[in-house]
């Protein structure tokens, strides 16, 4: 069966996901996140891409980029061959390392350029391993923070911090926006992300719309309130009524009515 056409970009700009075999990690220390990097330095410039944002994690790693879709695919092909190459040989292991071919989301505009790459950088807070995001050595993030440029194309730095005027206080605040939007993710992440998105529109309706004092079963038990807080998980997440039947702990036919008034 033939692969699907990947979509071409308008502004040349592409969210990048590449994720390990069967879930398995694809780097287990920091020599092979290094070694990944100066891959995607070295051949990102022989076939002119320039790294918007990026981020490491041990299962799966995050580009934002600007170029051709054709110098995209080649670059992204020398990469993950080369990678493989020497993940194989360092771990005694054959087989593949990364699951399938890449995939690839189109960025069509600077709002949601500049949303992903907040995405991006955020991940590892996402994933509970660290507080802050500038604790996370195997981002982009404190390449635009701290002015020393290793792998980020200066030009495309220069843009991203351009719609913030420079100021670094401005990037640091925007990264500490909340965004329930959904990115280009792995299936488990995304899952995972929309509980925990509903867990805090829980908490947050329970403290603007509650009475002082009001607990959550008392919450839950009023109709008014009840159907308000229904309605809202509803609009802005994505969890089908069984799953927020089970987050409020109310039946499944309590949700669908709820959903159609």
């Amino acid at each position: 069966m033939a692969r699907k056409a990947r979509k071409i970009s308008p502004t040349n700009y592409y969210h990048l996901m590449m994720r390990g075999s069967n879930r398995e990690k694809i780097f287990k220390t920091d020599e092979q996140k290094i070694q990944f990097l100066e891959l995607l330095k070295k051949f990102g410039s022989e076939e002119a891409i320039e790294v918007v944002a990026y981020c490491l994690m041990d299962n799966h790693v995050h580009l934002v980029v600007n170029g051709e879709i054709g110098d995209l695919s080649a670059s992204m092909k020398r990469i993950s061959i080369r990678y493989a190459m020497k993940y194989n040989k360092e771990t005694d292991r054959i087989g593949n390392v990364f699951q399938d071919r890449y995939k690839s989301e189109v960025i069509a505009d600077d709002q949601y350029l500049l949303q992903v790459v907040r995405y991006v950088h955020n991940n590892p807070v996402k994933a509970k391993m660290i507080e802050n995001t500038a604790d996370y050595k195997w981002s982009s993030y404190n390449e635009y923070i701290n002015g020393k440029v290793k792998l980020l194309s200066k030009k495309q730095k220069n843009f991203i911090m351009e719609f913030f005027s420079g100021d670094l206080e401005l990037f640091k605040k925007f990264h500490q926006e909340n965004d329930l939007r959904e990115y280009l993710d792995i299936k488990e992440e995304i899952k995972y992300s929309r509980l925990e998105s509903a867990k805090k529109i829980i908490l947050d309706y329970e403290i603007t719309e509650g009475k002082a004092g009001t607990d959550s079963v008392q919450l839950t038990s009023n109709p008014e309130y009840l159907d308000g807080l229904i309605r809202k998980l509803l609009e802005e997440t994505k969890l089908s009524h069984r799953k927020i039947a089970e987050l409020l702990e109310i039946s499944s036919n309590r949700v669908h009515k709820a959903s159609i008034k």
